[in-house]
């Protein structure tokens, strides 16, 4: 049977595979066997692995899984990377059984619509949107449920076709940690589930609410790397200077296309200021930034209906008892954290993190 660093080499040096279709379940000495996309590990010698990256030495490793099928089990000794236990399936009969199933809708692997697998993206409003409050008139970073099209870069509903985009593996956020914010939103949820039971499971789950700020392209273990340090550099850079932390009022909702509701925090210059310094941080380590077209509207999503859903569906023009003007509450910018594109959610429901950091 190939070993682990077999599949490893395999998976980094072919330039077949996508590394971000895979996951690895490895054996955790705590808390047991625990499931990260392929690309948030670090596959450098362990010795040279910095502080907070994400390494496990190969004999803790327990399987692979391509789109969520198991191709290498160490357990079962099953191999269809290789075909090297008899079974006769290589990873390229894989991925092409996977890419049938989801040609004809059997929701096979990655095909599988989760509404719940969000990553930040663009989205366009022409500030003729319906729903709840008013539309944002400039381009957003916007969370985007479905897997499949779960890091495009432009609105679902307008954007090019796909192979225009270029999508993002990573990004980093800004967690909603504030008690009084998480409350309110969390009450918005309940009015919209009230008002339409319909759309109540196209509510973001509270413990994966954020704000993102950048958009990333990292395709290689030295790739993320590189993000790493660039943000460990700006956090040396904060507890030098010591900027003032910016805090994000929110107040009021707006939503996108009638089918994305959202609360924007009102303009602060000290964010911008945070997300170019980002910017600028990232690319001087060579590390590729989505940028969005026009000015970033930096938004919390608190619902969104996925571009696949029942088209007759969409969001209420007002919620009773809810005002689009109200005060939500703040949120201090004080930690960022750069997370991993796909369905991975940590223990505490917040997306998989390769790095989690104060500023101050």
């Amino acid at each position: 049977m190939k070993t682990a660093e077999d599949v490893i080499s395999r998976i980094l040096w072919d330039p077949l595979l996508d590394p971000s279709s895979f996951s690895v379940g490895y054996l955790d000495r705590f808390l047991g066997v625990l499931e990260e996309p392929f690309t948030a590990f670090s596959w450098e010698d362990l010795v040279s692995a910095g502080p907070g990256v994400l390494a496990v030495p190969q004999h803790r490793i327990r399987y692979f899984k391509y789109c969520g099928r198991m191709v290498w089990d160490r357990a079962t000794r099953a191999d269809d990377i290789f075909g090297s236990t008899g079974s006769r399936c290589t990873i390229l009969e894989v991925m092409k059984e996977v890419a049938e199933a989801q040609q004809i809708g059997l929701g096979m692997g990655a095909g599988a619509r989760d509404p719940d697998s969000a990553v930040d993206e663009n989205h366009a409003s022409d500030g003729k949107d319906g729903g709840v409050g008013h539309g944002c008139e400039e381009t957003a970073l916007e969370s985007h449920e479905e897997e499949e099209d779960e890091d495009g870069l432009l609105d679902p509903y307008t954007s090019p076709p796909a192979h225009r985009r270029l999508r993002p593996s990573h990004f980093v956020a800004v967690r909603v940690t504030s008690p009084e914010l998480c409350g309110a939103m969390g009450q918005v949820q309940e009015t919209l589930s009230c008002c339409c039971p319909a759309l109540a499971g196209f509510c973001m789950p509270l413990g994966s609410l954020h704000l993102t700020l950048c958009l990333l392209r990292l395709d290689t273990p030295s790739e993320i790397n590189a993000a790493i340090v660039a943000l460990q550099e700006l956090q040396a850079e904060h507890r030098r200077l010591l900027p003032p932390a910016p805090v994000l009022r929110f107040q009021g909702l707006a939503a996108f296309s009638s089918r994305v509701l959202y609360a924007a925090p009102e303009p602060s210059p000290e964010l911008g200021a945070l997300a170019q310094a980002l910017e600028q941080a990232f690319r001087r380590k060579g590390v590729t930034v989505i940028r969005p077209q026009g000015h970033p509207c930096f938004h919390v999503t608190i619902a969104k209906i996925p571009p696949q859903a029942e088209p007759s569906l969409s969001l209420p023009t007002e919620l009773p008892g809810v005002l689009s003007h109200g005060e939500l509450g703040v949120q201090g910018v004080e930690a960022l954290c750069l997370c991993q594109v796909g369905p991975g959610r940590r223990t505490d429901g917040f997306y998989t993190s390769v790095l989690e950091l104060d500023l101050y």
